[in-house]
C-alpha cells in the first residue's frame, strides 16, 4: 500500500471528499455596519465588505482543507481506500448591532436581508460538499489493473467535478442576482440613494489554498 498520490492536488482545489458525509467545520466572522437608514447600511456594507476576487461582495465564503487520508491498495485491481479530507469553511457576513433604533420597515427589510444573506453563503456551502460527496462516491468506485491508472482516473473524475461544480455555483450566483436587486431592503436602499441596482454582488465562494 502507498498514500494516494492525487490527494494534493485536491486539495489546493480547495475539496473535501469523505465515505459519507465530508468533514466539514464553519467559523463566521462578521464586519460591522452601521447608519440609521437603509441607504446608510448598504452604503456601509459597500465600504466595509469583503472584496472576492477584486470585486466588492456583502459577504464571502472562504474554504481550506487539511492534507487528507487515503491509500493505493493494489490487489488483483487497484482501489483507492480511506480517502478522506477535513474541510473548513470561513463565512463573512455583516453584523450591525443597533437595528433597534431603525424604522420598524426596515428593521425588518434589513433582518430578511441579513437572513437571506447568510443562507445564500451557507447555499455554496452546502453545493461544496455536495460535489465532494458525488465525487468520493466515484473515487470510491475505481477499480484499475494498476496504481497509476487509478491516480489517473481520479484525477480525470476530479477535472470534472470541478466543472461541474463550478457551473452550480455560477447557476447559483445568477439566480441569487436576480433575487438579490428585487430583495425589499435592497429596494429601499436604492431608492433612498438613487442609484441603480448597480452595486456589490453577493459573491460565488472564494478559494483559499494551503500549500
Amino acid at each position: 500500500m502507498r498514500k494516494f498520490g492525487f490527494a494534493a492536488a485536491l486539495m489546493l482545489a480547495g475539496i473535501t471528499v469523505a465515505e459519507a458525509q465530508p468533514i466539514s467545520a464553519t467559523t463566521y466572522t462578521y464586519y460591522t455596519i452601521s447608519g440609521d437608514s437603509a441607504v446608510e447600511l448598504y452604503q456601509s456594507m459597500i465600504r466595509r465588505g469583503p472584496h472576492v476576487n477584486g470585486a466588492k461582495a456583502y459577504a464571502s465564503t472562504g474554504f481550506s482543507t487539511l492534507p487528507p487520508s487515503g491509500k493505493l491498495v493494489q490487489g488483483k485491481s487497484c482501489r483507492i481506500v480511506g480517502f478522506r479530507q477535513s474541510l473548513k469553511f470561513v463565512i463573512r457576513l455583516p453584523k450591525f448591532n443597533s437595528a433597534a433604533g431603525l424604522a420598524a420597515d426596515t428593521r425588518s427589510r434589513w433582518n430578511a436581508f441579513s437572513s437571506f444573506v447568510r443562507k445564500h453563503e451557507e447555499t455554496h456551502r452546502a453545493i461544496w460538499t455536495n460535489c465532494a460527496q458525488g465525487l468520493e462516491s466515484k473515487v470510491s468506485a475505481i477499480r484499475t489493473p494498476d496504481c497509476k491508472s487509478a491516480e489517473t482516473r481520479a484525477l480525470r473524475l476530479w477535472a470534472d467535478m470541478r466543472q461541474s461544480c463550478q457551473r452550480r455555483h455560477d447557476a447559483f450566483d445568477a439566480a441569487e442576482q436576480k433575487r438579490l436587486v428585487r430583495h425589499p431592503f435592497v429596494q429601499l436602499a436604492l431608492a433612498g440613494a438613487g442609484q441603480s441596482s448597480r452595486g456589490a454582488v453577493i459573491r460565488k465562494s472564494k478559494k483559499k489554498r494551503r500549500a
